[in-house]
């Protein structure tokens, strides 16, 4: 459940806005105006003669979002049927204090209590019971009872800043999964972000770093042995728009595997996509996108069709289907 940009914080009603990628994933597509909902559908394309009809959906990612940007409730479906359904409980600073304190009143209700049966959660709210910190709950949406526990709970510490410095994530019987640290520069712009297992064994490292000259943001990812897997850069224009988009996937000894080109039209949707293959200066691959807008400019259709290059001459095939997503879009 790990899934980038520079630091945003906003504190809304006591609750801060977390960085992109945490564990949690909580931030809703940042979309103008602020969007209700959000339904993603990948589709099942049908030939018709020579179109290619948009068929029936596949899979559907259905979030919905609150006021400040953050999820409240998601979904995934496989065609018609329900894979998993979530819903987010934020709790700003005292309420989360309150969770560990329920956690304590619990523990003496139950007299066959040890230190062997106590979870790194109550571990946690020992530690840290005098600093700051928020959490997360997340439940089984599909679960009506109120008696219902979290399937996922997230707590998050801050530092003397105000900004996230560490996030403990934990699983329904609230032992710790993992546990993420933050860094940031003197302008508290967010430089690296690590995740750790319950061992605190390096799983992943991202570092994350900023060009005014060349307008470009370029995030990197390391595996656990700390071996470069992945760079990404992305490079805006004047306006804030995507420009281009460049991914370059490393091997074991970080040599270039390979390499993906995007380049963005004015509205920063996706135009042109190349793929290359180790260091080579030719593309194996292209795609093109094409797209329909909603009347604020969002795109409500994505379709990308790939190319086969053969002496400088691009092919498309009629008998390969285009990947279809479209998008329902509900704004406040």
């Amino acid at each position: 459940m790990k899934h980038l940009r520079l630091l945003i914080v906003t504190l809304l009603s006591g609750f801060a806005i977390p960085p992109e990628g945490m564990a949690a994933d909580l931030k809703c597509e940042d979309l103008k105006p602020g969007i209700k909902s959000l339904k993603v559908m990948n589709m099942q394309p049908l030939r018709r003669g020579k179109v290619w009809l948009e068929g029936e959906p596949v899979t559907v990612f259905q979030t919905f979002c609150d006021l400040h940007g953050l999820k409240s409730e998601e979904a995934e479906y496989h065609q018609k049927n329900l894979i998993l359904k979530t819903r987010f409980a934020y709790k700003p600073r005292e309420e989360a204090k309150a969770v560990c304190e329920t956690r304590k009143s619990e523990e003496k209700l139950t007299s066959t209590f040890s230190e062997e049966a106590r979870s790194s959660l109550d571990d946690f709210c020992r530690k840290y019971r005098k600093k700051d910190f928020d959490a997360v709950l997340v439940f089984d949406a599909s679960q009506t009872s109120a008696s219902a526990k979290p399937i996922r709970q997230v707590f998050r510490l801050y530092n003397s800043k105000g900004f996230p410095s560490e996030e403990y994530e934990f699983d329904p019987s609230a032992n710790l999964e993992t546990r993420t640290a933050y860094k940031y520069d003197p302008k508290n712009n967010l430089t690296e972000k690590t995740d750790y297992d319950s061992g605190d064994n390096q799983l992943n490292r991202e570092t994350y770093s900023s060009d005014k000259i060349t307008a470009s943001r370029t995030v990197s990812f390391f595996n656990e042995n700390n071996q470069l897997s992945k760079k990404k850069t992305y490079e805006y224009r004047e306006d804030g728009t995507l420009r281009r988009e460049l991914d370059i996937t490393y091997d074991s000894a970080e040599q270039a595997l390979g390499k993906i080109e995007i380049a963005c039209g004015a509205n920063g949707a996706r135009e042109t996509e190349l793929v290359f293959q180790g260091d080579l200066e030719k593309p194996v691959y292209e795609f093109r996108y094409s797209h329909k807008f909603d009347k604020n400019g969002n795109w409500i259709e994505e379709r990308k069709t790939k190319l086969t290059l053969y002496e400088d001459k691009r092919f498309e095939d009629p008998k390969v289907s285009p990947q279809i997503v479209k998008r329902e879009i509900v704004y406040y």
